[in-house]
């Protein structure tokens, strides 16, 4: 599948002036799941998670929240939040030591990427994105607030993903 549909799903929710931009690892297995797609249903959990993260007081129940998914991703692109691809095909059926190698392989076009877009913070998601990433990325001058990798919030790992991203806030490094 071209990356195409889901640059165009993305596309729709640029921030003119990116203040976060959030590194996920790659586009799902199933072609039908998005961060930017709209009635999905459930396995979601990035944007379920990133969204109550970041909207705590206003977000309610996944399943009543996702009928609103385009207006929750209104909110976020008017907040200045944006997320990317590390990679543009799905990788999810590689072990961690070749998504990292993967990741790391697309450095410096990532590099280039990220500088065009200009964000004023940057978080990588997900430990094969941080491993790929996180040295290459300050090397280059670029904008990244984690130390450690921040944890897909799947498998057990919401309240981790909660925990550090509300570290890095506490401790100034994330302004939100």
């Amino acid at each position: 599948m071209s990356y195409e549909r889901y640059q165009e799903a993305a596309d729709q929710y640029r921030p003119k002036r990116i203040k976060i931009l959030f590194i996920q690892e790659s586009p799902p297995y199933a072609a039908d799941r998005h961060f930017y797609f709209t009635g999905i249903r459930m396995h979601d959990m990035l944007w379920v998670a990133l969204t109550r993260f970041l909207y705590a007081e206003d977000f309610g129940d996944a399943a009543d929240e996702r009928a609103r998914k385009e207006v929750w991703l209104k909110r976020f692109c008017a907040d200045g939040y944006f997320t990317i691809d590390a990679v543009r095909e799905s990788i999810a059926k590689q072990d961690g030591d070749e998504r990292a190698a993967m990741i790391a392989a697309r450095a410096p076009a990532a590099i280039a990427e990220v500088r065009a877009l200009a964000p004023q913070q940057i978080v990588l998601v997900k430990k094969s994105v941080f491993e790929g990433f996180h040295q290459p990325f300050r090397d280059a001058g670029l904008p990244v607030v984690n130390d450690v990798a921040v944890p897909f919030p799947g498998r057990g790992q919401e309240g981790r993903f909660r925990t550090i991203l509300s570290g890095l806030v506490s401790d100034g490094k994330l302004k939100l």
